[in-house]
């Protein structure tokens, strides 16, 4: 190979796997919205109180619409 070739690769995924889709919806207002594992983890942050959910335990969220503490993971 010489200096000045450049390699490309067909298969370039830099980022790994898309993040996974979580149902949540507002238990007061009935708000839905789905939620990428990244606005949970870095948007909002963990939380202690969590829910049960197919995907396991999930943060309890502040609600987008009404702001209160009961968005939650609805499967």
């Amino acid at each position: 190979m010489e200096e000045d070739e450049v390699v490309l690769e067909e298969d370039d995924v830099p980022f790994g796997d898309p993040p996974i889709m979580y149902n949540y919806q507002c238990r007061k207002c009935g708000f839905k919205s789905d939620m990428n594992e990244a606005h949970i983890d870095v948007a909002y942050g963990w939380t202690k109180k969590r829910t049960k959910c197919g995907y396991g335990s999930l943060p309890v969220l502040e609600c987008p619409s009404c702001g209160k503490d009961d968005f939650i993971c609805v499967d």
